[in-house]
């Protein structure tokens, strides 16, 4: 897979719920969205909503 930036469009498929306990997470799944930012810990912020993804922890794919 290729390194995400800022532009890229992404669909998320699944964002970690935390074993269930982050009802909120699971509301990202299958959202699609442009990356705007990427924080200091890699993290990728964008224009599906409020939540972060976490690239080792959330599971995407970058829409070509």
């Amino acid at each position: 897979m290729r390194k995400v930036k800022i532009g890229d469009t992404i669909r998320i498929i699944r964002m970690d719920d935390q074993g269930g306990k982050d009802l909120q997470a699971r509301e990202y799944n299958g959202q699609t969205g442009i990356v705007e930012y990427i924080d200091s810990i890699g993290q990728l912020h964008g224009t599906w909503g409020g939540l972060a993804i976490i690239p080792e922890v959330d599971e995407f794919e970058i829409v070509q």
